[in-house]
């Protein structure tokens, strides 16, 4: 088993829930350590790309990198996180996913690992691309810095530049994963929050 590196996307600035949610409360923990702990099995270190936010995750006792291209979004955080890993191969997933399971990156590592030619690979289930949580090899770094510097901030039509695979719901099934779509449920609102948690309120 080759090393690999997690990254963690976590400099969102949450405007739309009004407060971090990757510092939001999850059964006795934050979303932000339970995304940690999912991942922590299948890597040698977690790097947390952390923007803006750094001081807000200090306490926790990761790697935090700030962006070396401000207020670029999502892109600007990988990149960062990209260029401080050691390792070519790293697992990457946004702060925002609560029932993500250990097993999910696992399963992304077994299909990288007998499919290395492409040099990125996320999930696209029900028709949705999900480019924030996935398989990205550092290789992928001079194409995502010509984005950076040009503005070009989609990462989807990045991902289709680099011949980045998705995996569908029957890779990821024939992987070892039950219910990807599930795992991969966000949160953006203090609503969706309250309904991932079963709608019991925050116990802020």
């Amino acid at each position: 088993m080759k090393e690999w590196t997690g990254i963690i996307l976590a400099g969102g600035l949450s405007s739309r829930m009004g407060t971090n949610k990757a510092l939001l409360p999850l059964h006795g923990s934050i979303v932000l350590e339970h995304v940690a702990a999912a991942m922590a099995p299948a890597v040698s270190r977690v790097i947390i790309a952390a923007g803006p936010n750094a001081a807000a995750y200090d306490a926790l006792g990761y790697t935090c990198i700030q962006d070396r291209y401000p207020e670029r979004g999502p892109l600007a955080g990988l990149h960062a996180a990209l260029e401080a890993s050691e390792t070519e191969w790293n697992l990457v997933c946004a702060c925002d996913l609560p029932l993500i399971q250990p097993g999910f990156f696992t399963a992304m590592q077994r299909l990288a690992e007998s499919d290395q030619k492409h040099p990125a690979m996320v999930p696209c289930l029900e028709g949705r691309v999900h480019p924030l949580v996935g398989i990205y090899h550092k290789r992928v770094l001079p194409s995502l810095e010509q984005c950076l510097v040009e503005d070009r901030l989609r990462v989807t039509r990045w991902l289709e530049e680099i011949g980045g695979r998705y995996v569908d719901a029957d890779d990821l099934e024939q992987a070892g994963v039950q219910d990807a779509a599930g795992q991969l449920n966000n949160m953006n609102t203090m609503q969706e929050y309250q309904n991932l948690l079963g709608n019991r309120p925050p116990s802020m």
